[in-house]
């Protein structure tokens, strides 16, 4: 059986313990009881965060470990639900790419689904780590273990994690049949079907496993010019695992396949006196500006009501290929780690989201990337052990755009009627790295260790405008640098450990696969750099019923990429570039939980406090050097908290048990755009004020044994409260804003079983 029902069999077997005072029961049953009643305390959670398999509580990092059964409950659709469980933590979606994800950790973030910028965040699946936000946003599906590390975390999860990582294991195939089967219906028209088939083991050898998840759901935007409900979703991932194991071999291959369509809907935030959309021009032919009822909207009901003419769509099909392969020896574990992955997306957006043609585009790209990565662990000596090893990575992808202009601005700003570019642009990193742990004492261990990176990228970009000559701009460039991480820890008492960490973070310069001329496209921006201190106490009580872990942080952060939207000269209208425009200072204090008041109640909870400065910032604006430092960093909520728990109930016989779950998550108001507001630049754009959010889900979950299958049948309500607000907006060079609410309430159930 997976882990996903592994809690539920726990308290059965604690049930059998207790009524072997009363009735005989066979030896096997009596002594599985009798081992069962002897475990009290919260199950111990083992991590991965220092690539080494260890308990979360001995593990000297900021690190949160998410029990998919967890996720489960609540009828999670995919990581977005992390948030507020983890502190310092924020996931939106991005509706420029397909599945594309806006993630922050510790204030430090980066969100464009242009292929050329690397993210802040490494998301990493079976190891392998996505060089792209497009594919984030990913489904919560045959997932074994989900691990939120907290800020740089370079040294020994690849490269670009100057904020943090998310860790992602899904399940090994396990050798005897058997099948989960999840179907997941709601009133916002969801239906998701999950499937995990496991056969049998094939000549002592061989372990097979077939997935298939499909999804699709309805959105909640009312557009007004289509006529009908946008936003929706179908999107489709199967494939097969293969395990094979033999003598201190033990290899697991993967290939999957994903099918992706999902709407792109938004809403118009433009202002008149503020955006030339909304310019008051008496006279004008019709389909030149739109309505005056598409402007000057900011109430959160108007997010959900839409106005896009031309309908938006990000289609992506991908491939994706995994080989983890441990060699484990007497003395040494060396692993491999091959990961290829591909995907092809078509994305067609309305960006002024009104119902004239004003800009909109087309983005055809294909993208393509490789890595490698072979390491070693062992015993130096009895206290001292290591792990070390070696990193490549390769990505190439080509974009074609086209950028649609309409009738007012090739009038107002003579324009032509379409522009574009074609960009293919490669980036090689290559890097070796090495960790060591000593332990001084029984209660006393250092550990240290570094990353060497060398990174190298070029791009050509070709300007396809109307009527003008074509211009191409080529460029290279090559960076390198050390990633030095130290730490200390010391246990003490009954299961408590304090620890102090240093870890600097780095994430590789590139080019501006969008700029719009020759000297943007060609100029590199540099690195960036983020040394991050840490002090941290993790402590365990009454009998490991409580566990509760407190971290403080301070992060310096240097020659910060930001992107900056920005006018550009005709005929390309504006241009999207990132420019080392910063150094901030981040500070943090976190908190997380663990209860087990009672058997059958388990309580968790989390508080996330930032304080997130930017210390030096200053850009051109109108030919003159300005200072902006007073801006917000964005997605940097003050605050986050969450507090939830699940409460098991012996439901009659055959194993019925009934699981009542319940979670508050919240994250105050935070900002989702670094562009200046119109009546004082040194500020950020109100319209890109998110306020803040308090999400409550709830669910009844039903299982029960039927022969040799378990049963599960639940009902959930997500976003209890209706809380609505901004997920992200965007005001765009002068030219116009968007912006796009966040999913509202829903009802639904699931069914499923497991054998």
């Amino acid at each position: 059986m997976t882990e996903a029902f592994a809690s539920i069999r726990n308290v059965r077997a604690l049930l059998l313990a207790g009524a072997a005072a009363l009735a005989p029961l066979p030896a096997e049953t009596a002594a599985r009881a009798q081992e069962a009643a002897t475990v009290t305390g919260l199950e111990d959670i083992i991590v991965t965060a220092t690539r080494r398999a260890e308990s979360i509580q001995d593990t000297p990092v900021a690190v949160s470990a998410i029990a998919p059964t967890q996720l489960e409950r609540a009828a999670a659709p995919d990581i977005r639900d992390l948030v507020g469980r983890v502190p310092n933590l924020v996931i939106d979606p991005v509706n420029a790419g397909p599945s594309a994800a806006a993630i922050s950790i510790r204030g430090i973030s980066f969100e464009d689904i242009e292929k050329s910028f690397d993210p802040a965040v490494g998301v990493l699946i079976d190891g392998v780590y996505l060089g792209t936000n497009t594919g984030q946003l990913l489904d919560f599906f045959d997932f074994e273990r989900v691990e939120v590390l907290r800020g740089p975390q370079g040294t020994l999860f690849g490269r670009n994690t100057t904020a943090g990582v998310i860790n992602i294991e899904r399940t090994r195939p396990t050798g005897e049949l058997g099948m989960k089967l999840l179907a997941t219906f709601d009133d916002n028209g969801r239906r998701d079907l999950r499937t995990v088939v496991n056969l049998p083991k094939i000549a002592d050898i061989l372990s097979l496993k077939a997935f298939w998840l499909h999804n699709q759901n309805n959105d909640f935007f009312d557009n007004r010019t289509l006529g009908e409900e946008y936003g929706g979703r179908n999107y489709d991932l199967w494939g097969i695992s293969a395990r094979i194991q033999t003598g201190v071999v033990d290899a697991v291959l993967t290939y999957e396949r994903v099918d992706e369509v999902t709407e792109i809907d938004t809403a118009p935030l433009s202002l008149t006196g503020v955006d030339l959309i909304c310019a008051p021009i008496p006279g004008l032919p019709p389909g030149f500006l739109p309505p005056r009822e598409q402007c000057d909207r900011s109430t959160e009901e108007q997010l959900y009501e839409t106005f896009t003419n031309v309908p938006g769509v990000a289609k992506n099909k991908g491939d994706a290929f995994t080989a983890n392969i441990t060699l484990d020896t007497d003395r040494f574990i060396i692993t491999s780690v091959t990961g290829y992955r591909t995907s092809d997306e078509i994305v067609r957006q309305d960006f002024d989201s009104t119902s004239i043609n004003f800009f909109d585009t087309l983005r055809v790209q294909e993208y393509k990337q490789f890595s490698q990565e072979l390491r070693a662990e062992g015993n130096i000596t009895s206290n001292i052990n290591f792990v070390a090893g070696a990193y490549y990575f390769f990505a190439n992808y080509k974009l074609d755009q086209t950028t649609f202009f309409g009738p007012f601005l090739q009038f107002a700003a003579g324009l032509p009627a379409t522009g574009g570019n074609r960009v293919d642009h490669n980036s090689d990193s290559f890097a070796i790295f090495g960790d060591i742990q000593w332990r001084l004492t029984d209660a006393l261990r250092i550990t240290f260790g570094g990353r060497y990176n060398w990174d190298d990228k070029n791009i050509v970009n070709d300007y396809l405008k109307t009527g003008l000559p074509e211009l191409t701009a080529r460029a290279s460039a090559s960076w390198q640098e050390f990633q030095p991480k130290a730490s200390i820890d010391y246990r003490f008492g009954d299961g408590h450990l304090a620890y102090f960490a240093f870890a600097r973070g780095y994430r590789a310069g590139g080019f501006n696969g969008r700029g719009q001329t020759a000297a943007s496209a060609s100029t590199p921006y540099d690195p960036e750099t983020v040394n991050s201190y840490e002090l941290g106490l993790k402590t365990s009580w009454f009998d490991n019923r409580l566990t509760a872990n407190i971290a403080g942080f301070i992060t310096k952060y240097d020659d910060k990429q930001e992107e900056i939207v920005r006018p550009a000269p005709p005929p390309a209208g504006q241009e999207t570039i990132v420019d080392n425009a910063a150094t901030a200072t981040i500070k943090g204090i976190e908190f997380e939980f663990r209860a087990l008041p009672f058997d059958s109640l388990n309580v968790y909870g989390s508080v996330g406090y930032l304080d997130a400065r930017y210390d030096e910032f200053s850009t051109l604006i109108g030919g003159v050097l300005v200072d902006i430092s007073n801006r917000d960093l964005r997605r940097t909520p003050e605050w986050s908290a969450s507090v939830g728990g699940d409460w098991t109930l012996p439901v009659g016989g055959r194993g019925s048990e009934l699981v009542l779950s319940a979670g508050w998550r919240y994250l105050s108001s935070l900002q989702t755009t670094i562009v200046g507001a119109w009546f004082d630049p040194t500020i950020n754009d109100p319209r890109g004020l998110a306020d803040a959010r308090h999400i409550v889900d709830a669910s009844a979950t039903f299982t029960f044994d039927l022969n040799r299958a378990r049963v599960r049948a639940s009902l959930f309500g997500r976003n209890l409260t209706n809380d609505r607000g901004l997920s992200a907006a965007l005001p765009v060079a002068g030219l116009f804003t968007f912006g796009a609410g966040r999913p509202l309430r829903t009802f639904g159930g699931e069914i499923g079983f497991e054998f």
